[in-house]
C-alpha cells in the first residue's frame, strides 16, 4: 500500500480567504457543538462526522493526510454570528490510484460538507489539486448526487451515506483521470472560450470583474503547462481565478463551468460506478448500526 501522504492541503492564506471562513484545527472543530435537535432539525456533528468519513476511508484502503478544516460564519440558535458552516479537506491515497492525472502531479482530495444553521447539506465531495499551481478542481460527489439534509430521519441514513458513498469514491477517482484526459483533448479557440467565460458569468460562476481575469489567465497562462489551446487549460484559468475564494460554493461552481464547457464542445462525461472496479465495499446492509447516537 502506498505510504500515507502526511502533507496538508495546501492552505488558503488568510489575506485570500477574507471574510468567509477561517481555518480551524481538528482539536477546535471538536469543541464547535452543534445546536439542540429538533422535530424537523438533527444537525450532525462535525467533528463525529469527520471521524466516520476518516474510518470508512481506512476500512476502504485508503490513507489521509491530517486534515484541513474550514470554518464559515451562521446564525445558529441566536441573532448573533457563530461557527456554523463546514468543509474539511484531506488528502488521501490509494494503491489502485496514482498521484497523476493528464501528465500532471496532482492531490487527490476529499471534502466533507456540514453544517449547523440549514445553509448547507452534508455532502462527501472529490477532487484534485493540480500540484504546480494548487489549482482545485472538484469534480462531482460521491454516489453521483448524494446529498443529505440534516432532517428528522438523518440518523436512519447516516451511516449508509458515508460507508455507502466511501464505496463510490474509488471509480471516482478514475473517471477523474479520464475526465482530465478528455478536457486535455477537447480543442478550444478564442471564439468558444469567450462565449464560455460570457456564459459563466451569466450562470454565477465568476462575478462581472472576473471575466477579464479569467480571459487574461486564458490568453496569457501563468504556467506552461496550460499554454496548449484546450478545455483544461480554459477550466484551469477559471479555477486559478477561484483559488482562495469561498470554498463553500466552490463544488457548484465548478459543476457549472464544467456543464457550459461540455455544452460548446458535445463532451458527455460519465462517471464511473464502483461496480466498474474491484474495490470492496465497506458498507452493507448487515455492517450497518439499527441506530446511530450523536
Amino acid at each position: 500500500m502506498v505510504a500515507v501522504n502526511t502533507d496538508i492541503p495546501t492552505p488558503t492564506s488568510g489575506k485570500l480567504m477574507g471574510n468567509w471562513g477561517k481555518a480551524y484545527t481538528t482539536k477546535q472543530v471538536a469543541r464547535l457543538s452543534p445546536p439542540k435537535h429538533t422535530d424537523t432539525h438533527k444537525p450532525k456533528d462535525h467533528h463525529t462526522l469527520f471521524d466516520m468519513v476518516s474510518n470508512g476511508l481506512h476500512r476502504a484502503g485508503f490513507q489521509h493526510s491530517e486534515p484541513l478544516h474550514y470554518v464559515g460564519q451562521g446564525r445558529v440558535s441566536t441573532d448573533e454570528k457563530a461557527p456554523a458552516k463546514f468543509m474539511t479537506v484531506m488528502n488521501i491515497r490509494h494503491e489502485k490510484i496514482t498521484d497523476h492525472a493528464g501528465g500532471l502531479d496532482v492531490n487527490r482530495q476529499v471534502f466533507i460538507q456540514n453544517s449547523y444553521d440549514k445553509s448547507l447539506s452534508i455532502q462527501i465531495i472529490t477532487g484534485i489539486e493540480v500540484c504546480i499551481c494548487t489549482n482545485g478542481l472538484t469534480m462531482g460527489q460521491v454516489e453521483d448526487e448524494i446529498r443529505r439534509k440534516q432532517t428528522k430521519n438523518i440518523d436512519e441514513d447516516i451511516y449508509k451515506i458515508v460507508y455507502g458513498g466511501i464505496d463510490k469514491m474509488l471509480g471516482n477517482f478514475l473517471a477523474q483521470d479520464q475526465r482530465v484526459k478528455q478536457l486535455q483533448n477537447t480543442e478550444m479557440t478564442n471564439r468558444m472560450a469567450d462565449h464560455i467565460i460570457m456564459d459563466c458569468m451569466r450562470a454565477g460562476v465568476i462575478n462581472p470583474a472576473g471575466v477579464k481575469d479569467v480571459w487574461d489567465k486564458w490568453d496569457t497562462p501563468n504556467y506552461a503547462e496550460y499554454k496548449d489551446r484546450n478545455a483544461w487549460s480554459l477550466a484551469n484559468a477559471f479555477t486559478e481565478r477561484g483559488r482562495g475564494r469561498n470554498i463553500f460554493g466552490r463544488h457548484g461552481a465548478n459543476n457549472r463551468m464544467l456543464d457550459i464547457i461540455d455544452s460548446y464542445t458535445n463532451n458527455a462525461y460519465r462517471t464511473i460506478h464502483s461496480d466498474d472496479t474491484d474495490v470492496q465495499p465497506v458498507y452493507t446492509a448487515d455492517a450497518m448500526p439499527v441506530s446511530a447516537d450523536f
